[in-house]
């Protein structure tokens, strides 16, 4: 529940500021730019929150990013209320969400699997995860729409007053959470060495184990090819489609709705010796059903490419973590969630880069390029990993 209110907000922040970016400004470059902001964090910091992660209480480091979040909501909601807003206080506003961000895979979902593993071993903690990549598309779905809806009616400052108590309700569902593991203990974490020598560990042992590499290695494609278009999604909504923040909203949230039903789905059908292919054509179902949105003319037809798009992204999604969690021993899966929240944090490249193809050549197109560079991606994964294509 924590967890898909803070999706909630990042869903729903990440359409309000993009909207009322490109309505302040009319660039779309700015809005990749502000997008970016939320996803940079992923890149600089994931690697040692993961191995921060296996020697300090996971629940205290959440609790932590919970309570940081919330002050930094009010702040903003009160700078929008009194009309000092600037864009560099929502830039600002999105990095430090980042920096929370990159608790997600090592600290809080690494929480869910061992929960979960404890009780129902590796298909029980793919289960976990499955659901809980469910809970964030159910917010994908809500998110965009009720992001359009406070936005219009209430302005940046309804957005933020909501965020706070979103972030103050998850802070104490969270302080409610009994989780007892051995983290915490050991050596300092604080030293230098320490974490240097885990990341190392981490990375000696990917190049060890192609399942992970391979995973990994489709994660950076799709992050830097894929999911920068949705910086798109306000600008191809209001260019293109000619619809207003409601509207545009919905195509957000259509992408969300298929994500969903696929989630449920791969829920209750998923094995662990199809983990790796539900990974990659779900990869490749995504990537083309965003191709053709780019080329569409008709919002009916966008909203129907998004929703089938939202059906792969879900193996996509549901899979990456799972693979990871599973394939790993348990001193390693800290680190190793770490360095794939540190691949996920590839994504600012892939929204530097829609941006300026947006200025080049409009939104659409930019789309439409960097999809297929994207199939291109996972052409060579499945040359160079034949695991992804075997039954």
């Amino acid at each position: 529940m924590a967890g898909g209110l803070g999706w909630l907000m990042r869903w729903l922040e990440m359409l309000a500021v993009g909207v009322f970016t490109f309505e302040v400004t009319q660039s779309a470059l700015l809005v990749a730019l502000v997008t970016m902001a939320r996803t940079v964090p992923m890149l600089l910091f994931s690697a040692f929150t993961g191995a921060f992660a296996d020697s300090i209480n996971r629940r205290l480091m959440l609790l932590s990013g919970l309570g940081t979040l919330t002050v930094v909501s009010a702040i903003l909601a009160f700078l929008a209320l009194s009309g000092r807003i600037e864009l560099w206080h929502l830039a600002l506003g999105m990095f430090i969400s980042g920096i929370y961000g990159t608790l997600e895979f090592p600290v809080r979902r690494t929480m869910l699997g061992v929960m979960a593993g404890a009780k129902a071993g590796a298909a029980g903690a793919g289960v976990a995860m499955t659901l809980d990549s469910g809970t964030n598309h159910c917010m994908r779905l809500i998110g965009p729409v009720l992001g359009g809806l406070v936005l219009q009616k209430y302005g940046l400052a309804g957005v933020y007053i909501l965020g706070t108590a979103l972030f103050a309700v998850a802070f104490f569902l969270v302080l409610g959470v009994r989780y007892q593991t051995s983290d915490g203990g050991g050596d300092s974490p604080w030293a230098l060495s320490r974490i240097f020598a885990q990341i190392v560990d981490g990375l000696r042992y990917i190049r060890t184990n192609p399942r992970v590499m391979g995973t990994l290695y489709i994660t950076v494609a799709m992050n830097i090819f894929g999911f920068p278009y949705g910086a798109m999604v306000p600008v191809i909504g209001d260019q293109v489609l000619g619809k207003d923040a409601v509207a545009t909203g919905m195509l957000l949230s259509a992408d969300a709705a298929g994500a969903l039903l696929g989630a449920l789905i791969i829920a209750n059908l998923a094995r662990p010796h199809r983990f790796a292919r539900i990974f990659f054509f779900g990869s490749c179902i995504f990537l083309c059903a965003v191709f053709i949105f780019s080329l569409s003319q008709s919002y009916n037809l966008s909203l129907a490419m998004l929703f089938l798009a939202g059906l792969g992204v879900a193996g996509f999604a549901a899979m990456q973590s799972t693979i990871i969690f599973t394939s790993a021993p348990p001193e390693m899966r800290g680190r190793l969630m770490g360095v794939l929240a540190v691949c996920i944090g590839s994504n600012p490249i892939g929204v530097l880069q829609v941006g300026l193809l947006a200025d080049w050549f409009g939104g659409a197109m930019s789309v439409s390029i960097m999809a297929c560079e994207g199939l291109a991606a996972l052409l060579l994964a499945v040359v160079i990993w034949p695991h992804f294509r075997r039954r």
